[in-house]
């Protein structure tokens, strides 16, 4: 093969793996890969939330809002949480009926940071 043929592809490739890590949102969690999405409406994401975490309210949630919305598929890790946990419970539900294997219940925004450290 020709030398300058594989620097190229070298070259080609690990910009495709560069690109790739600089694109992961921030909205994961670094530690485990969670996707945190946050349930409340937009006026309690306004007044209060975590950077980079979703806000895909209730009123407008659907496992095919998840899939298309952050390109999310069944086995993702995903972790929901609302004001106390109830919002969030029914997320799990709707993520659960449609096949989500991997998604929890954090309970509240409190709790959704003290399981982070945050």
């Amino acid at each position: 093969m020709n030398l300058k043929y594989v620097a190229r592809v070298f070259a080609l490739l690990l910009t495709v793996f560069l690109m790739s890590c600089s694109s992961m949102t921030s909205n994961q969690n670094a530690v485990d890969n969670t996707v945190w999405i946050d349930v409340r409406t937009v006026e309690e994401y306004t007044n209060d939330h975590i950077n980079g975490d979703a806000n895909i309210p209730i009123q407008t949630f659907s496992a095919a809002s998840i899939a298309s919305q952050l390109g999310l598929d069944q086995d993702t890790k995903i972790g929901l949480y609302c004001a106390s946990g109830g919002r969030a419970g029914r997320a799990l539900i709707m993520l659960e009926e449609a096949g989500f294997t991997n998604a929890f219940n954090a309970g509240g925004i409190s709790d959704a940071r003290e399981q982070r450290g945050l």
